[in-house]
């Protein structure tokens, strides 16, 4: 240890003399500035040159060895035009230059060290850009074009993607954006996002995460009971047995199949972006399954629009399918909403047998719906984003009621 930290002190006094000698030195010179071995200072520049701190240069047979004079890259970054981010695996941010902290108006010194998902600049990091990060440590340069809404602007967004090295060894990646506008430049300041819209898509990017995770953990878990029917049915030896496992089998995959098709449903790549949804719409998109064409629909909503997600259309065909699941004889459903001055109170009503009261808060969990599918607990969760409730308020025997409860500023009243 000792000898260790001479060593860096001798590495430093050379330093410190290259400094002082710009125009560089020979081995023998160093040799005498500093009053060691010929062989020791030739180690140490040797070992100043292999970090990249110094040079050689020759000048006939000698070696001039100076200061490698480092070039101030964070300054020149911060005047580009284009936008440059660091990450590392984590996707955690290691740099942003002035033209990225300008269009996502954040400060350098609140993002570094925080990862994507948790700061401004995450609409950024889209699915595509994230799919040619991880396929850029193989050394390719890739390239991604995308478009970027931000505020009231719309950029096209030309991004080059490369694996970068950190001095400590750690494999990184740089995203390089060249930014141009309708218009056709980049102006210097741009108008960002409002926070609250900034805010809405970070929750639901972050929500649907941990519902990715969520639907991976399901479906290894269902493919392993899927597994053990297989084993029964390899190991059986009662003929007889093997169609009935075989039964299993099929209703459990069929199950699963389900499942993963509502997951995609609702959490598509498509779905990402909260914005304005048309109610009258979204319920026309959603009778358009022929399972409800039996069921005779009234609908009063006509004008209304709601901040959610374009999932908002599966939300509506969930509550349909509660209707067909757990009315049993329900015929008829009603959707109302209404303005009642301390937000938007949308109403699903269908004239079945309703949900009993032991049920009314477990068919909102995971696994516990209708069927034991997902699709009320997904439809709650997505609308929850942007800060809509959803609960079930209906009396048993006299059919079930939902209600949607949207928070003011989340809702658009017909005009006048």
């Amino acid at each position: 240890m000792v000898s260790c930290m001479v060593e860096t002190g001798d590495i430093e006094k050379i330093r410190e003399l290259l400094v002082q000698h710009k125009q560089g030195l020979t081995i023998d010179e160093v040799s005498r500035h500093l009053g060691i071995n010929r062989s020791t200072a030739s180690k140490y520049l040797n070992s100043l040159v292999f970090s990249g701190a110094a040079t050689i240069r020759r000048l006939g047979p000698a070696k001039l060895f100076y200061l490698r004079e480092v070039v101030p890259l964070d300054q020149l970054l911060d005047h580009a035009t284009d936008g440059v981010v660091v990450v590392d695996p984590e996707y955690t941010i290691h740099y942003i230059n002035d033209t990225i902290a300008r269009l996502f108006h954040c400060q350098a010194d609140n993002v570094i060290g925080v990862q994507v998902h948790d700061t401004p600049l995450y609409p950024l990091f889209t699915p595509e850009t994230f799919h040619a990060i991880e396929s850029s440590h193989d050394g390719t340069e890739r390239k991604v074009n995308e478009s970027l809404n931000l505020g009231d602007m719309t950029w096209t967004v030309e991004k080059r993607i490369f694996a970068v090295h950190f001095k400590s060894g750690l494999l990184g990646t740089g995203v390089v954006c060249h930014f141009t506008s309708r218009e056709g430049q980049l102006t210097g300041v741009v108008a960002g996002e409002s926070d609250r819209y900034s805010l809405l898509r970070k929750k639901f990017y972050l929500q649907q995460n941990q519902l990715n995770v969520l639907l991976r953990q399901y479906a290894k878990n269902q493919m392993g009971l899927a597994l053990e029917l297989l084993k029964k049915m390899r190991d059986e030896r009662v003929p007889e047995k093997i169609p009935g496992y075989a039964r299993e089998q099929e209703d459990l995959l069929q199950s699963i199949l389900l499942n993963l098709r509502t997951f995609d449903d609702f959490l598509g790549d498509e779905l990402l972006q909260p914005e304005w949804l048309s109610l009258e719409e979204a319920l026309e998109e959603a009778l358009m399954d022929t399972r409800f064409s039996h069921i005779r629909f009234f609908s009063d909503v006509k004008g209304y629009f709601i901040c959610s997600t374009r999932s908002l259309p599966r939300v509506f065909q969930a509550l349909l399918e509660n209707s067909i699941i757990h009315g049993q004889k329900a015929t008829s459903v009603r959707v109302t909403a209404r303005d009642t001055g301390e937000g938007l109170l949308i109403t699903c009503e269908d004239d079945g047998i309703g949900i009993p009261d032991n049920a009314k808060l477990s068919i909102f969990e995971w696994g516990k719906g209708p069927h034991r599918a997902h699709s009320l607990f997904l439809s709650r969760q997505v609308l929850s984003v942007t800060g809509i409730a959803m609960k079930e308020t209906g009396k048993f025997g006299r059919g079930a009621r939902f209600e949607i409860i949207v928070p003011p500023g989340r809702f658009r009243s017909p005009p006048g």
